[in-house]
């Protein structure tokens, strides 16, 4: 059943339409990787003190869908969907806001392709007879501010750690095998499958200056000083990502002003691009 799904995942992303990037000739996203964790991990719980009471472990998401005491176990599938090469490359070169292809890909690759995708799931795994909902697309999802900056009551970083993806790196990313310009989503769904292991011995294992204190390319690459040795400023970054000069340059790019032109910058031209710069010899 594991390698159904994972096979029937990769088929959809790679023959949608929506995943057709015409500017690029070429996909928004490239394989994924596919990994499971049970819905029952203890670590799903304690990202309530890591994160906040507000975060949701996979039982809550569920049963906000379907109802009190509909969860008896299940499995959260989490997704890594790796930002074309073709993209990455043309934001290399950038110095203050995202490229023409990064800023599309937030709007027709992120908010068109991953909804759709995230709902055909839904549908494919509850045909199949196991309800199943994309906490990320519910209508009870936000992001709320704090003092230390934006929060989500439902991590995709999160998920995807505990699902063994990868780990965070310096600049609050995710570092995965395909590197760290991806995109990640999930789905809670009532069919048990085997969990894959987290094999990281910390949660910034994949990071090189998290790791070996070398590197730093993110923090040269920030255009707005929010990284710095000492971690992420998400109030700084937030402001940049969504400001309304980044809202201007989405439409002129013919993008959605809401979403923002994007930056990216700290996720290309980087040693964690595109791979795990910890597996490099």
């Amino acid at each position: 059943m594991e390698n159904l799904i994972k096979n029937e995942i990769k088929r959809y992303i790679r023959e949608s339409k929506e995943n057709w990037f015409e500017v690029i000739n070429d996909t928004y996203y490239e394989e994924p990787i596919i990994k499971f964790a049970n819905g029952d991990d203890p670590l799903f719980t304690e990202y309530k003190k890591i994160i906040g009471e507000h975060h949701f472990t996979p039982k809550e998401a569920f049963e906000l869908a379907f109802g009190e005491g509909s969860y008896k176990g299940g499995t959260v599938i989490s997704i890594v969907l790796p930002i074309n090469e073709k993209t990455r490359k043309s934001n290399r070169a950038q110095k203050e806001f995202g490229s023409k292809e990064w800023a599309l890909t937030r709007t027709f690759g992120d908010e068109v392709f991953i909804n759709g995708f995230a709902k055909y799931l839904e549908n494919y795994l509850s045909e199949m007879g196991y309800r199943t909902i994309s906490p990320h697309k519910s209508e009870w999802f936000k992001i709320q501010k704090d003092s230390s900056g934006p929060t989500s009551n439902w991590s995709e970083r999160h998920i995807a750690y505990a699902a063994g993806l990868g780990t965070f790196s310096i600049n609050d990313a995710f570092i995965t095998e395909k590197g760290i310009a991806v995109k990640l989503i999930s789905v809670v769904t009532e069919l048990k499958l085997t969990p894959d292991d987290r094999v990281a011995k910390s949660h910034t294992e994949n990071c090189l200056l998290c790791s070996k204190g070398i590197c730093g390319a993110c923090i040269k690459r920030c255009p707005v000083g929010a990284i710095t040795k000492d971690g992420h400023d998400k109030i700084k970054c937030y402001m940049h990502v969504y400001g309304k000069e980044s809202s201007k340059l989405a439409e002129s790019y013919g993008g959605n002003p809401k979403f923002g032109s994007g930056c990216g910058l700290c996720q290309t031209g980087v040693p964690c691009e595109g791979r795990n710069p910890m597996k490099i010899k």
